[in-house]
């Protein structure tokens, strides 16, 4: 036993620098080559299991699919396609056509659209449960905008086949989708209502307001907010460069409203934000 507490040499020093261990099998059973192969095919298989168990709770709890028969959550699982997507890989590009309607199980996607002049607008950061391309997998146009991973994600993809059998078997889910696309609406009618009459204070008050009830912690220091954004991505955001929404931080910060530490906000006064973003 006392050769396994040395530092393994030759193709179990690339075993060892690569998984932290040498395999019981590596010893005794099989060729390193096989064994590697053999070991990242059980990793592949185990994350994927777990992914599987995680679509299964994140669908369960979704406001849009939870209530439906547990015959259709599962046919939803078997008849839908796992998708891992690495932070800054697209999903989706503007225009480009759309098969399949995305459910996000893990992580962060991100909405954006992109002028022809470069300049950029964010228009949501997506989290678990939410439902990505949903216009345009209905009326079969192009993607409506940019979906970005922010973080890495997993998605849980259906065609039109599996959505079909679906909303036939729960008609309750139509009625559920269209308060969705309702939602939407209104919340894309008072975007344009704020970049039109809200001053740059007010529009920052709000989004940082908005990141609360999806991303917001609450610790001793106030309500802090997961998501990791950059100042130049909160820009996109309220819709100003970052030397405007530094200004605007800065401000806040001084004013009582909130910290900042490395692309983190802690909202330590929510009723100056509130106040900020309700005057007229």
């Amino acid at each position: 036993m006392t050769a396994f507490t040395r530092t393994p040499r030759g193709a179990d020093s690339a075993l060892f620098r690569r998984y932290g261990f040498i395999p019981f099998a590596r010893v005794f059973l099989k060729s390193p080559e096989k064994l590697s192969c053999q070991i990242l095919i059980d990793m592949k298989e185990a994350n994927r299991s777990s992914q599987s168990v995680l679509a299964a709770k994140v669908l369960k709890s979704s406001t849009w699919f939870g209530d439906c028969k547990p015959d259709s959550l599962q046919l939803i699982l078997s008849g839908g396609t796992l998708r891992t997507l690495e932070r800054g890989s697209f999903l989706s590009r503007r225009g480009e056509p759309v098969s399949e309607l995305a459910l996000l199980v893990d992580g962060v996607l991100e909405v954006s659209s992109t002028a022809p002049s470069g300049k950029r607008r964010v228009l949501r950061y997506l989290e678990p449960g939410q439902i990505m391309n949903f216009i345009p997998f209905i009326d079969e146009q192009g993607a409506i905008h940019d979906a970005a991973a922010h973080t890495d994600l997993v998605l849980l993809l259906m065609g039109r086949t599996l959505f079909s059998q679906i909303t036939h078997a729960e008609p309750e889910l139509v009625h559920r989708l269209l308060r969705l696309l309702c939602l939407r609406s209104r919340m894309l009618y008072n975007d344009v209502e704020d970049i039109s009459f809200l001053t740059l204070r007010q529009r920052c008050a709000r989004t940082l307001l908005h990141l609360v009830e999806p991303y917001g912690r609450t610790n001793k220091e106030g309500v802090t907010i997961s998501l990791k954004l950059s100042q130049e991505e909160l820009a996109d955001m309220v819709g100003c460069s970052r030397a405007m929404i530094n200004r605007e931080l800065k401000q806040l910060e001084q004013d009582g409203a909130i910290t900042m530490t490395y692309s983190h906000y802690v909202i330590r006064d929510p009723t100056i934000l509130e106040s900020i973003a309700s005057s007229l």
